[in-house]
């Protein structure tokens, strides 16, 4: 026998199934974002990749230099 709140949870389980896909299509899409700024980064001249790490490390520093 199974009690209410074991039906309850048993239900949200079962229809918490399209959010978990949902939440696995939005991660690969980052995964994949992710991987094609990583490829264009690396073809980068040296010096242009310098100045994008340097933009990068004053925009975590909150602007400053």
């Amino acid at each position: 026998m199974t009690d209410d709140l074991e039906l309850q949870r048993l239900l949200h389980e079962a229809h918490d199934e399209a959010a978990a896909v949902a939440g696995l299509e939005e991660s690969l899409e980052r995964l994949r974002r992710a991987r094609a700024a990583q490829t264009a980064l690396a073809g980068l001249p040296a010096e242009q990749l310098r100045e994008a790490l340097r933009m990068r490390r004053t925009a975590l520093a909150g602007g400053r230099r």
